[in-house]
């Protein structure tokens, strides 16, 4: 039988919603919540609807969100993939896959370079290019084992009114664009969801001149019995070590009200180095010997390129004084327009990118398309790539990987 793929329809809402809810069965998830979501998500609604048709039929649905990513500095079109829903009755026949892989053309023609998700499973993901590309340690701790601070912890103040978003938002996008990779460029969409809830609370940490510097928007779980209630650190940014020491020390005073703080900290955060116990609680989880259980390993994000010329020309490189001209090959079983061979020329900051004809050039090497997005990313360097990787001359890899270096992604945005 013919599958046709394609955008949604507005009429069609209804259908695609009950094709969703049966993938996705929870509580106060049932249709109406579903296709509220569709229509009116954080991230995307109906512009967003990619499905499949069978004789007449919708049998599959997902989000193809447009979002834009900062990696390295820039912005990127990216492709978020959400809700992806097959009927009950077409499940186990591959049609996930190929409707997807459509999906990957159509973001293609829309002009996205990338595309990111949060996997149901990674090794289906992994099966169609993805790759991991985000880390958290998850601390779960009270809150007298953060680091007080009282003159810093002085110059944090609830966000309250349209200045004090405002300024919260700034600090994002500072952030973004400076010092973190894998940050979704907000709309107003995004940042009406990211925390205007009951149970959300932002904090704001105010230099000495009056500038935002940090923020951080916490959760109140008192929808849990109360021997089990916490507080959890949503997000939280900062762009100076005051406004760090700031929000920590903040975060100490908690202790009256909350037992436990739940901090998803980045791995380059080192945020167990603060606590003046690292320790997790008793049985929480095995030792190993005289070794303790400090945090949980968290991981979610995963990032595909989609177009490997367009995404190369557009990344930023860490270095300016580095010039190399590499043969690239590609592996990549679902985009063949990507498999090159591509020869890249990387000066000045930046790479061109062109079909291989020929010629000199200082290493070659061949990367599986997931290895590729996870360097891209900043996931992993080029030294530990590793699987199917092969480069034909090692002494350039060190100069790769200091072109290439960005902080470890971190995305709070989950779609």
């Amino acid at each position: 039988m013919a599958e046709t793929y394609r955008p949604a329809r507005p009429d069609e809402i209804d259908v695609v919603a009950r094709l969703v809810a049966h993938s996705f069965p929870a509580p106060n998830r049932g249709h109406e919540w579903w296709e509220d979501f569709l229509v009116n998500g954080p991230h995307g609604g109906l512009e967003s609807l990619w499905v499949t048709e069978e004789n007449g039929r919708l049998i599959g649905a997902c989000q193809l969100l447009w979002l834009r990513q900062w990696i390295s500095g820039v912005d990127l079109p990216v492709t978020g993939v959400g809700s992806v829903a097959i009927a009950p009755t077409h499940r186990k026949r591959g049609l996930a896959t190929r409707m997807l892989i459509a999906g990957f053309e159509h973001a293609r023609e829309r002009g996205d370079v990338a595309s990111a998700l949060f996997p149901f499973r990674a090794a289906f993901y992994e099966s169609l290019g993805y790759g991991l590309a985000g880390e958290a340690h998850q601390y779960q701790v009270p809150p007298m084992l953060l680091p007080d601070d009282k003159a810093e912890r002085m110059r944090v103040r609830l966000v309250d009114g349209e200045q004090d978003e405002a300024a919260m938002r700034a600090v994002y996008r500072k952030a973004a664009q400076r010092l973190q990779t894998g940050q979704l460029d907000r709309t107003e969409r995004n940042w009406t969801h990211s925390w205007r809830r009951d149970d959300l609370a932002a904090i704001l940490y105010w230099s000495e001149s009056g500038e935002a510097e940090g923020y951080a928007i916490v959760r109140y779980r008192a929808d849990l019995p109360v021997d089990r209630r916490f507080i959890e650190v949503e997000e939280r940014v900062w762009l100076t070590d005051s406004a760090q020491t700031g929000i920590y020390a903040w975060l100490s005073t908690l202790g009256d009200q909350w037992r436990e703080i739940v901090y998803r900290a980045h791995p380059e955060e080192h945020f167990g180095d603060r606590l003046s116990e690292p320790r997790l609680p008793l049985l929480s989880a095995p030792s190993w010997g005289l070794w303790f259980p400090s945090a949980t390993l968290l991981r979610g994000p995963m990032f595909r390129i989609l177009d490997v010329k367009e995404a190369l020309e557009r990344r930023r490189l860490a270095t300016t004084d580095q010039k190399l001209t590499f043969r690239l090959e590609v592996n990549d079983s679902q985009i063949p327009e990507n498999r090159g061979p591509w020869r890249v020329h990387m000066e000045d900051g930046r790479m061109e990118v062109q079909p291989y004809t020929g010629g000199h050039v200082d290493a070659e090497m061949y990367l599986p398309i997931d290895a590729l997005s996870r360097i891209f990313i900043g996931a992993v360097p080029f030294w530990q790539a590793g699987g199917k990787s092969v480069i034909n001359q090692p002494g350039v890899i060190d100069a790769l990987d200091r072109a290439f270096m960005v902080p470890k992604p971190w995305t709070f945005d989950r779609f």
